[in-house]
């Protein structure tokens, strides 16, 4: 097989004299394997041998009248007595593989994961002063005490950990949860309309129903009030409790331009490159990387890494600045403006809610949606000194019988 020939070697043989075939006999008659025999010209034969019975073979050549001469040699073996003689390629490859090895152990790169209302920046200035940071010996690194002290920095989060892989720092946090404040039973409140709508179901857990079926109520109407009644009337200000279902009526527009501005690339455009090493910036370019206008800015990054083995803080950076012209164009955005109106009705009418109806109308430059629904109108609104007051005077005197 071609392969097993490669890894053990081979040579090309040439034999030339009166009868070089008596060459090719010897060989067989001495059971060294030859293949691909070729007479290019009189008097000389060419064939391929093992490379480790090449030297025997020439002077077998010798011993029979014919010269023997070794044309070119192939294989693993002759890539290994080339490359012993290249003094400074192997003091470059043992230079590579010590970068490789001891860059291994600083970090080069930080990536922030988890957080989601606290910004990146503010992680790592953080973590800047706990000492992770760009070209940081990482096997020196405490977790308690990077830990510990970005919790201090960062009230924000709750429980962080760095792991370091190939030079790359992986930063994982979880944040504190906003803990929902207890129900404040001295809290009085009422329920109040949120919206207009036709009252189709009230449930008043706690409070006194101040609303029925079938009647249509305003926007701050007062659904289910802020007080309890007995058989003897008011008894007193409660913190009302209920829901108030109800039909509502939704007419929204939306509106956009007829045309967009589209960008035609005329193709071309100049590149700049910029070589990265930690946090030096080297430009290849004069003047400033700013985009000029009627271009767009396309930025390229090429590190010198292998992801999830090793990384290096070298990147190359190239920014293309693509020129283009603008021009206005008829645009249909019925579609679009459809989705956003949608959505917008979805979010007035929560998650709870259903769309019993709805109809789009309008063309490019405008939509409008008109939907009736059903949804929870009633919200609470706590009650003034006025209200607690005017609920007091409605508790009936007890007198004594």
């Amino acid at each position: 097989m071609s392969w097993a020939r490669y890894i053990t070697g081979w040579a090309l043989l040439e034999i030339s004299g009166d009868r070089p075939e008596r060459a090719l006999q010897a060989m067989a008659e001495r059971n060294v394997p030859f293949w691909h025999a070729t007479a290019p010209e009189a008097l000389t034969v060419t064939v391929r041998v093992p490379d480790r019975r090449a030297e025997e073979l020439l002077r077998l050549c010798e011993r029979l009248g014919c010269r023997g001469h070794i044309a070119a040699r192939r294989g693993i073996p002759d890539l290994f007595r080339r490359l012993r003689r290249r003094t400074m390629l192997w003091a470059w490859g043992a230079a590579v593989l010590a970068v490789l090895f001891t860059g291994s152990a600083f970090v080069w790169n930080i990536t922030v994961e988890g957080n989601d209302t606290i910004p990146d920046r503010v992680i790592l200035t953080a973590l800047r002063r706990c000492g992770v940071d760009i070209g940081a010996y990482w096997p020196a690194f405490s977790q308690d005490g990077i830990r510990n002290g970005v919790i201090l920095q960062v009230p924000g989060i709750r429980w962080m950990t760095v792991t370091v892989r190939g030079g790359h720092a992986r930063v994982i946090v979880r944040e504190s949860r906003i803990p929902r404040l207890p129900v404040q039973e001295r809290e009085y409140v009422a329920i109040a309309a949120s919206k207009a709508g036709l009252v189709e179901s009230v449930s008043a857990q706690r409070g006194t129903a101040l609303t029925e079926r079938g009647r249509m109520v305003l926007p701050g109407e007062t659904l289910i009030g802020g007080y309890a009644t007995g058989r003897r009337g008011v008894q007193g200000p409660v913190r009302a409790m209920g829901a108030v279902t109800a039909r509502t009526w939704y007419d929204l527009t939306c509106r956009t331009a007829d045309t967009v501005r589209e960008k035609t690339y005329s193709g071309g455009g100049r590149s700049r490159w910029t070589l990265i090493l930690g946090k030096t910036r080297i430009n290849f370019f004069k003047g400033s990387s700013i985009c000029p206008a009627g271009c767009d800015k396309i930025i390229e990054s090429y590190a010198l890494q292998v992801p999830g083995l090793f990384a290096l803080p070298i990147w190359l950076e190239r920014a293309v600045f693509v020129p283009y012209e603008g021009q206005d164009v008829p645009a249909d955005r019925r579609e679009e403006m459809g989705a956003v109106l949608e959505d917008y009705l979805d979010g007035q009418i929560g998650p709870e809610g259903e769309v019993l109806s709805a109809r789009l109308t309008g063309g490019t430059g405008g939509m409008t949606l008109r939907a009736e629904c059903r949804e929870q109108i009633g919200a609470e609104v706590p009650l003034t000194e006025e209200d607690l007051a005017e609920i007091r005077r409605m508790i009936p005197i007890q007198t004594e019988g």
